[in-house]
């Protein structure tokens, strides 16, 4: 890393004020260990795709050309997705495509892999799935509609010895619930690979409190999704450093 280089964490945004804190506080640990690093100050914002104050190719353009009054004229973009998905593929592409003539000349923007490339996040997900002493899991992603997004989803979850299952895409929680509470008694978790908690976490776990009531016949858990932490950090620090 170098303090010529800033860096944004670029996350798909809520209105949900936890989610919002969340982003913020990942944000403040990042730069922190990047200046631990370096033993420099280190720019460091983060940004959302939706629900932002200001749309995000406005605030790229703005960024840039503070930075360039700062002498800074790298800029590294690392997406907080899970998924390559749309948002991943397409979106930010798009945003940085439509921002690069609005910079200076001398800006450069450089996009990293996504969160959920990185291969030690099957580990992180281990160790808190560790915790609890279950008899089957159930890795649950929000899913996408992109084509083939949902296969790094499939294989994460066969590394964990967990059951794929999507909330906005086939086959729903409900749908592989059926599948795999085929015998009474059995401790079934649901992990939810989501990042921060928020208002689709809520609904989740009102949909998993019916599900109780309708699998009587199971005991079910759910876990919690991705929060700000010292193994997040590691990882966010790996890619922008790659």
């Amino acid at each position: 890393m170098s303090s010529s280089t800033a860096y944004v964490l670029v996350a798909h945004g809520s209105r949900d004020p936890r989610s919002q804190s969340s982003l913020h506080q990942l944000g403040q640990w990042v730069q922190a260990a990047l200046e631990s690093q370096s033993g420099d100050s280190q720019w460091v914002k983060t940004a959302t795709l939706e629900f932002g104050s200001v749309p995000l190719t406005q605030r790229i353009c703005g960024w840039g050309q503070a930075l360039h009054q700062q002498q800074i004229h790298q800029l590294v973009i690392v997406p907080l997705f899970l998924l390559p998905g749309t948002h991943v593929s397409v979106d930010i592409p798009k945003v940085v495509a439509t921002a690069q003539p609005f910079l200076p000349k001398s800006m450069t923007i450089e996009v990293r892999s996504h969160l959920g490339h990185h291969p030690e996040m099957a580990q992180i997900l281990r160790t808190s799935m560790s915790t609890e002493d279950l008899d089957r899991w159930i890795l649950l992603s929000h899913g996408s509609r992109y084509p083939g997004g949902n296969q790094p989803i499939e294989a994460l979850a066969k590394q964990l010895n967990a059951t794929p299952a999507f909330w906005s895409v086939h086959p729903s929680l409900r749908q592989t619930l059926a599948r795999v509470a085929n015998q009474p008694g059995l401790k079934v978790g649901i992990k939810p690979y989501f990042l921060f908690t928020g208002s689709i976490i809520d609904t989740i776990s009102q949909e998993v409190d019916q599900l109780k009531c309708d699998f009587k016949h199971i005991n079910l858990t759910f876990s919690s999704p991705l929060e700000p932490s010292a193994q997040l950090v590691r990882l966010i620090f790996d890619l922008i450093t790659a």
